[in-house]
């Protein structure tokens, strides 16, 4: 126990001086069970503290914290209330008010407010702590390496800091040092036997470390811990799972055993093998969003792939399953990074731009509007007039306007600062102006997921808007350059809590656009999902069918998607050529001990899905991100790239390229090329029949993650034939074409009576 006088002077607090020392005696001992976060103990140290000396502002403050960290943060406010006077300048009270400003997302408010107190008072344990706090943080306040320092510095003074150890050992982790945070989390768990965090945490180090048997002894310590907290336990369990991924020892005690039903087994034909070391584009780079263009117009699809705070990658696609990066010299190695990645040729002179979104979580940053001319891109965006400054998460390309120029719609203000989505209209002339506020659409939510598409058939591309812990927006084109929110007429409100990205597709071919929204779930609720066999909240994926009346209905449960997953990018492609597109769902977390697999959803036919991850061989468990689909080695079926990677330095993965070695049917690949209409033919509505098989895609670009499959529509086919194809064009011109053999791709064009073969495959 360390002398109350020496804590006195170490911290720079405790009770007035005229006050008796039986007082100040109380105060000491209840720090010490306060720095051990022993918070009833050190609560009624406090209480009788303030029983004999009424206006002790450090006992007030010391209270305050205890309400903070149990939940109560009226309790804290009211006690805060009762300091008066000279207390109200105290370096603690000060802290307190800083801890409160950042619960209400006031962060930069709060980090100057405990900075100015650390400067004054420089050996201020509370403002050490409070900026620690700050720095663990995953948006832009993260500063992992100071959070060391300071809890280094904390933890030299005062040992029994239990937070500042807690954090240290947090802020290890996310650096990617394993082997230090094994070693603080053996120590630490000697000194905290008792402490569930600390076992779990040090058994996911011991995983990262790659020592599974180093790993055990902490897990099995955080069950036996957590027998009473069933979701705690789960998560334990959970990363024990992983330990004996190919099946669990026979010696093995059911007390660490993950018992989840058996779904029943799915008969498929789809593989796919992860060839990205191969194929050379196993980046590493904390994968975010990506996008497939034909960057060199030589017919096959090169990939752009973006990550966060490093360098994008532009793989040239060489054609013989092998890609060359070109980066540098196609102008586009930009060390700034990017969350979103979205293909449009924005000034419709035959070759894609690139429109790249930042920095969402970690702060304001300036988007790239990256100009394509001949293979050389540069950023224009702040000469096109794209000059906000804002946390931009996801964007999508669409021509609202119907003027054959595309449009864009960013999503903005994900960090709750109000910054408002952006409508940029395009000018014909290489500027874009921000037209949201006019157009009804300047959403200052915390949005992150966005979509084009044209719900009602009108021909005006409607959009959808993903917001957190707000209504979702459905804002309907009107044809006059503006748009109502129709979302709660009809009925597409949800998710209000988790909600991430979001796509329209068909998913039934019954010729109306549906509507997919992902959610991130936490990992308790994936887990418990997953044990029970069906989720028990609304925290899941929601699946609207598109009622054709202006409604949709939730047919979430009925599709069979009736779970919790913690998903941050989706992907939709027609993996199997049956005609009905697929849904892979990339999914993940910040937490380090957060490892889940990614999901490849089945579209059955029969307006159900089912989980065909494990058949599929595609269930990577490193955070996942965007996902985009193309048939990137010509061999007539969708393959796919998946951008990993966690939010912090030490969570990295190497990107995945899966090949698509199923066996699988026939196929039609449309490219559609706009002449009234904007050039790449961006909302297009294309329709095949062959007998009684019909298939019905819009062509859009940046959905799920931000990002772009390949250019040509992949549309699956019975026969060999394609009885009729038909095409309604933005410009709301309409074209048929009949008897086209399958299984190569085309390309039209707008008001050409004739189509061109642009490929056969092999």
């Amino acid at each position: 126990m360390i002398p109350w006088v020496v804590f006195w002077t170490v911290l720079g607090v405790g009770c007035s001086n005229s006050v008796p020392k039986e007082t100040d005696k109380l105060y000491s001992e209840g720090m010490e069970f306060f720095r051990a976060g022993q918070w009833k103990e050190a609560a009624e140290h406090f209480q009788l503290c303030l029983r004999l000396s009424p206006d002790s502002t450090a006992a007030q403050v010391r209270l305050g914290e205890i309400y903070l960290a149990m939940g109560q943060r009226e309790a804290t406010m009211q006690m805060l209330e009762t300091i008066t006077g000279p207390g109200l300048e105290r370096p603690e009270t000060l802290i307190l008010q800083a801890r409160l400003l950042s619960l209400d997302r006031r962060i930069a408010e709060a980090r100057t407010l405990a900075e100015e107190v650390l400067k004054s008072h420089p050996r201020s344990i509370d403002a050490k702590l409070l900026l620690a706090q700050l720095g663990l943080r995953a948006d832009f306040a993260m500063d992992l390496e100071q959070t060391r320092r300071l809890c280094r510095e904390i933890l030299h003074a005062v040992p029994q800091e239990r937070r500042a150890a807690l954090m240290l050992l947090k802020a290890e982790l996310r650096l990617g040092r394993f082997e230090q945070a094994l070693e603080l989390g053996q120590q630490l768990t000697q000194q905290y036997p008792e402490s569930y965090t600390l076992a779990l945490l040090a058994g996911t180090a011991a995983l990262w470390k790659g020592d599974g048997t180093a790993a055990m002894p902490f897990l099995q310590r955080a069950v036996d811990l957590s027998l009473d907290q069933y979701e705690e336990r789960l998560k334990a369990l959970w990363l024990i799972r992983l330990v004996y991924w190919e099946g669990y020892p026979a010696d093995l005690s059911d007390r660490y055993r993950l018992v989840a039903p058996e779904s029943m087994p799915v008969s498929t034909s789809v593989r796919f093998v992860d060839i990205a070391p191969s194929a050379g584009v196993d980046k590493i780079d904390r994968g975010r969003g990506s996008a497939w263009l034909d960057c060199d117009l030589d017919g096959d699809p090169d990939l752009f792939s973006v990550g966060i705070r490093t360098s994008h990658a532009l793989y040239r696609n060489d054609g013989n399953g092998r890609f060359h990066a070109v980066t540098k010299t196609a102008g586009l190695a930009d060390a700034r990074g990017g969350w979103g990645a979205a293909r449009a040729d924005f000034d419709n002179d035959g070759d894609a731009d690139i429109f790249v979104t930042r920095d969402a979580w970690e702060g304001k940053a300036l988007n790239s509007l990256y100009r394509n001319d001949s293979g050389a891109f540069s950023d224009v965006a702040l000469q096109a007039g794209m000059v906000d400054s804002a946390c931009s998460f996801t964007a999508t390309w669409g021509d609202y306007d119907l003027d054959g120029y595309l449009d864009i719609y960013v999503a903005n203000g994900v960090l709750g600062d109000g910054g408002k989505n952006n409508l940029y209209r395009n000018g014909q002339n290489g500027s874009f102006a921000d037209v949201a506020v006019n157009a009804g659409v300047a959403d200052p939510s915390k949005t992150i997921g966005c979509s084009f598409g044209d719900y009602d058939g009108d021909g005006y591309p409607d959009l959808y808007a993903v917001n957190i812990g707000q209504p979702n927006r459905l804002y309907h084109n009107g044809g006059d350059g503006t748009f109502t929110d129709q979302a709660a007429k009809a009925d597409v409100l949800f998710p209000l809590e988790g909600g991430y990205v979001t796509f329209f597709f068909d998913y039934d071919n019954d010729g109306a656009l549906d509507l997919f929204v992902a959610t991130m779930s936490s990992l308790e609720g994936m887990l418990s999902s997953g044990v029970e066999g069906q989720n028990s909240q609304l925290n899941r994926p929601f699946l609207y069918r598109n009622n054709g009346d202006g409604t949709f209905t939730d047919v979430t449960v009925a599709a069979g998607l009736d779970r919790s997953f913690s998903t941050m990018g989706i992907g939709v492609g027609d993996i199997d050529n049956d005609g009905f597109a697929d849904i892979y769902l990339a999914n993940g977390g910040p937490e380090m001990y957060r490892l889940e697999p990614n999901t490849l959803l089945l579209n059955q036919r029969d307006g159900t899905f089912a989980d065909i991850t494990s058949e599929a061989g595609v269930g990577n468990l490193g955070k996942g991100h965007g996902a985009t689909f193309a048939d990137f080695d010509g061999d007539g079926d969708m393959d796919l790239y998946a951008g990993l990677g966690g939010h912090y330095d030490g969570d990295v993965w190497p990107n995945s390229l899966y090949r698509n070695d199923g066996e699988n049917g026939h196929f039609l690949a449309v490219m559609t090329r706009g002449t009234e209409s904007n050039r790449d033919g961006i909302g297009a509505r294309v329709s095949l029949y062959s007998g009684d098989h019909q298939v019905h895609a819009e062509v859009a670009s940046g959905y799920g993650f931000g990002s772009s499959n390949a250019p040509a529509l992949h549309l699956g086919l019975d026969g060999e034939i394609v009885d009729r194809l038909e095409i309604r064009w933005p410009s709301g011109r309409r074209q048929s074409w009949e008897h086209i053999p399958a299984n190569r791709v085309i390309r039209l064009t707008e008001g050409s009576a004739d189509y061109e073969i642009a490929r056969r495959p092999p």
